[in-house]
């Protein structure tokens, strides 16, 4: 049988066929290996990402109960409130927190509101509350602040009491006299009284001297004192602390009979007589009422003192 011979034309094809099936497996395995590659790649990413977020979810959890960082900056409001809200409800135009508030000057004055107590707790150091004042321009004022007591009256905040810190006049030592181991100052006691709109000035205190007296509407009219102790508008008066009255038995243990008396004692350690004696029919329980200047009770039975001073 004569061979058949393929024309070269139809050889290079053929060859060239065989390449390209070649080049097309090694291409699809290769495709397969890098999309496996891909592959792993993408599960190791998705699951480093998963653990990342299972991290910022606990996180997320533990600073919903507690937070710790080295500096606490609030620009605005900072809110300590079981329901979240500032004021206690029904009492937002008085502005009684619902437990503490603070806000910074962003849209008008600062300031710092505590429901309830404010409690300072201090180990080896001295309890310290300072009123610090400055004016805009450098010069000196004259009341750095005060303690007011106030009720709530006419739809607003009225003082009924006020204690206030002040410099002394000019007049007295010039401002520009004060130095860093020279600035006096004086505290002032201030009342309101019925009829009137401004507070009075009851005492002057400062200087180791003190002014007592009925005068100074608006902060002016008490003088200042010239001596240890000046009184205006009154006079000294002694009132000796009255005998107590006789006490009164609420129970006893009916073991015997016996006299009990009260005594008053005063600041200063002087004592009252003893007040008409009551009768019980045993050790008794007893109850008496206090006395003007009255500091502490002794208690007396059958004559002879038994308990005391107390001070209830």
């Amino acid at each position: 049988m004569t061979p058949i011979h393929k024309p070269p034309a139809l050889k290079q094809f053929t060859a060239m066929k065989l390449i390209i099936l070649i080049l097309s497996a090694s291409l699809a395995f290769a495709s397969v290996a890098c999309a496996d590659e891909n592959l792993d790649a993408f599960k190791l990413e998705l699951e480093g990402l998963k653990h990342r977020v299972t991290a910022l979810e606990e996180e997320n959890r533990k600073l919903k109960t507690e937070v710790v960082v080295d500096r606490l900056i609030v620009r605005k409001e900072l809110i300590v409130s079981d329901t979240g809200q500032k004021w206690e409800k029904g009492f937002e135009a008085q502005q009684i927190p619902r437990g503490v508030y603070a806000r910074s000057l962003w849209d008008g004055p600062g300031g710092l509101w505590v429901r309830s107590r404010l409690i300072k707790g201090e180990i080896d150091d001295p309890f310290d509350d300072r009123f610090h004042a400055l004016e805009k321009d450098g010069s000196v004022r004259g009341a750095p602040g005060h303690i007011s007591w106030n009720e709530w009256i006419d739809g607003a905040w009225r003082q009924m009491a006020i204690i206030q810190g002040e410099g002394l006049e000019p007049s007295e030592i010039p401002p520009k006299e004060l130095t860093g181991g020279n600035h006096p100052g004086r505290l002032r006691f201030q009342t309101f009284r019925p009829h009137h709109d401004e507070p009075l000035t009851d005492a002057l205190i400062g200087q180791g001297m003190m002014s007592l007296g009925g005068g100074g509407y608006g902060g002016g009219g008490l003088p200042y004192p010239s001596e240890v102790l000046q009184l205006w508008g009154g006079e000294v008066r002694s009132v000796a602390i009255p005998t107590p009255e006789r006490p009164t038995i609420l129970s006893d243990d009916g073991s015997d009979e016996h006299d009990y008396a009260v005594i008053a004692v005063g600041v200063q350690g002087k004592r009252t007589p003893a007040s008409p004696t009551a009768r019980a029919k045993g050790l008794a329980r007893l109850r008496w009422d206090s006395v003007a200047g009255g500091d502490a009770y002794v208690i007396v039975r059958d004559g002879k003192e038994i308990a005391g001073p107390l001070r209830l």
